[in-house]
């Protein structure tokens, strides 16, 4: 699963079925929010043990 998160407080923003979803949906995100808030958002693959960034 794929997931736009907010790093701050690792909610969950958007859930996504494909990884360019995610990355769409996490650069909409940004566009929404200040500069400063901006480096907080990120997608994520999401596994049993957590979550790994995917977009950098």
């Amino acid at each position: 699963m794929y997931a736009v998160i907010r790093k701050t407080d690792d909610s969950v923003i958007y859930t996504c079925n494909s990884k360019e979803a995610a990355i769409v949906a996490a650069q909409l995100e940004k566009s929404k929010v200040g500069i400063a808030d901006r480096q907080n958002i990120t997608a994520v693959v999401m596994d049993d043990g957590g979550f790994s960034d995917i977009m950098f």
